[in-house]
């Protein structure tokens, strides 16, 4: 495997977290018990979602410095805020979008090495 498509398990790994979280926070807001929320499919999906960050990380570990490996989980608030917007209709406003291109920037300096 080659550092590029590390990179892709990388921004793969955030889009799984995202979508995970998104599921939770879906079930979470759900008017039911607490035993309904659990045999809901979302909370499942959101379940295998998070499962399959960590063993797509581990797989990107081989060829990713770690150092650059931990610090692209960040990509999971870019993505979670986008998310959050279409599925949830949240309102992006001028702090949230300022530290989303303060975390891009961020992750872009310690790529382009």
């Amino acid at each position: 495997m080659t550092v590029p498509i590390g990179y892709l398990l990388l921004i793969l790994v955030a889009l799984l977290t995202a979508l995970g979280q998104v599921c939770f926070k879906k079930v979470a807001c759900a008017e039911s018990t607490l035993f309904k929320k659990i045999f809901n499919p979302l909370f499942w999906c959101g379940g295998i979602f998070f499962v399959c960050g960590p063993i797509l990380s581990s797989i990107a570990a081989k060829v990713v410095d770690f150092s650059i490996l931990y610090a692209m989980t960040s990509l999971n608030f870019v993505v979670v805020l986008c998310f959050s917007h279409c599925f949830l209709k949240e309102r992006i406003d001028w702090p949230k979008i300022l530290g989303v291109c303060v975390i891009v920037f961020g992750l872009l300096i310690m790529v382009m090495e």
